[in-house]
């Protein structure tokens, strides 16, 4: 099998991206914010800093990774609870959900686009949100974190472009509300069952698919 770097394995999805990738005889580059946070040490798992804010912290892992072929590449490093309503909204917090959820994942593709290319599979897989689909937007709020997703799928969707000539599939996926810290223990799906989905639909993606926003399962979102 080939390589694959997953971003924000410090928990959730992330972190089931790392474990189900590696079960599945990949060699696995989980990166974290906080490296007090790593998986168990495993055969074939390599663990590294990437702080997605730090520009210069991609620019040092691409420089160990240098000539590297990645043959899947997933952008899942995100934050959200972003529940204050018009009044009390915390822009220093809405500045770093913009520069986790929107620029981290183009930093990271910039970087990593010539070990994807030379990788077999090529696949780009980033993790947004139907809060990110504005046509979908019926309740309000939620300022900072639909911007965010909504930029991020803006910034997906011109991947998807620049990267056709170099062959890479890009899946823009909406996890589904998961029982994650970042969801509801009420929530209907576990990160295990919502990222052996996307792994599924990502493996199963066609060329003419690139830069489409997806359910979990695969299924069509509106922009």
């Amino acid at each position: 099998m080939g390589t694959v770097l997953v971003t924000g394995c410090d928990r959730g999805l992330g972190r089931e991206f790392a474990v189900q990738y590696a079960d599945a005889g990949y060699d696995v580059v989980a990166t974290y914010h906080d490296l007090a946070e790593r998986l168990p040490d495993r055969a074939g798992m390599r663990h590294r800093a990437l702080d997605v804010t730090d520009l210069g912290a991609f620019d040092r892992l691409a420089e160990e990774l240098a000539g590297e072929p990645l043959d899947i590449l997933v952008s899942n490093a995100g934050i959200g609870r972003d529940v204050r309503r018009l009044g009390e909204i915390d822009y220093a917090y809405v500045q770093r959900m913009l520069a986790v959820n929107t620029i981290g994942p183009l930093k990271l593709v910039e970087t990593f686009r010539r070990n994807l290319a030379a990788g077999r599979e090529r696949r780009l897989l980033i993790v947004t949100s139907a809060m990110g689909a504005i046509g979908a937007n019926l309740s309000g709020g939620h300022y900072g974190y639909r911007a965010s997703k909504a930029g991020l799928n803006a910034i997906g969707r011109s991947l998807a472009i620049d990267l056709f000539g170099d062959g890479i599939t890009v899946a823009l996926l909406h996890p589904g509300w998961v029982r994650t810290a970042g969801g509801s223990d009420d929530a209907p799906l576990t990160a295990t069952e919502s990222v052996a989905a996307m792994r599924d639909f990502v493996r199963r993606l066609g060329n003419h698919q690139t830069g489409g926003f997806y359910t979990y399962a695969g299924h069509p979102l509106p922009w």
